[in-house]
């Protein structure tokens, strides 16, 4: 399949993107925060689309991400968006493991790489809520925000010091109170956005059409 494409993806997946982009393809990250403010993620991605005059494709690495994804358009690109609810879908390598692991247990907070690199976990926020709060508040805050969170999942991507990775991911459930478990992750889903190997579990639009809520079910 011949396409002229780039790639826009969250800055916590950017080792894994990195592993299976093909030569030449260009990629741009975006910061993880976005995650947290889905009108934001939705005008940053549109601002993109609307700026690219370079490629007739333009690739996702999000899902649904609390529908940050939703009205997303083109007059003159085919976008392509994973069907997932988010990056961790993603991480697992499918839809169905990570709608597994949700069955087993809703209160899970999952860690990788890129997200242990940005800083997006509970102990690193209780540090910069310290500082910001000073101890007290910040712990009140994290309890607030995580009491509901039983186990930490870490995705081995096999990206990164294992090791390391599992040690930091021991203090943070340490921290929390969690239990540890580890996942194999894959990026085979990652890899079949970047080479076109687009059937069910992604989401096409056509140039002038627009991305919907609806199409992710």
């Amino acid at each position: 399949m011949t396409m002229k494409a780039k790639v826009f993806v969250c800055s916590t997946m950017a080792d894994e993107i990195e592993k299976v982009l093909p030569q030449g393809m260009s990629y741009e990250l975006l910061p993880y925060a976005l995650h947290r403010e889905p009108k934001k993620l939705n005008s940053e991605l549109q601002a993109r689309i609307d700026a690219d005059q370079e490629h007739d494709t333009l690739l996702f690495g999000y899902g649904l991400c609390s529908n940050g994804v939703v009205n997303l358009h083109s007059r003159t690109h085919t976008l392509v968006i994973p069907r997932v609810h988010d990056c961790i879908s993603l991480l697992l390598g499918s839809r169905q493991l990570y709608q597994q692991e949700f069955d087993k247990s809703p209160g899970t907070i999952y860690l990788s790489k890129g997200w242990i690199d940005q800083g997006a976990e509970p102990l690193a926020e209780y540090q910069r809520y310290c500082d910001k709060y000073g101890e007290v508040n910040a712990k009140y805050i994290i309890d607030t925000e995580y009491h509901h969170y039983k186990r930490l999942v870490f995705i081995d991507t096999e990206v990164g010091d294992y090791g390391s990775l599992m040690d930091y991911s021991k203090q943070v459930a340490d921290f929390m109170g969690a239990e540890l478990e580890e996942r194999k992750g894959s990026c085979r889903f990652l890899e079949r956005l970047v080479t076109g190997d687009w059937d069910r579990d992604f989401v096409v639009i056509p140039p002038k059409m627009m991305v919907t809520q609806e199409s992710f079910f």
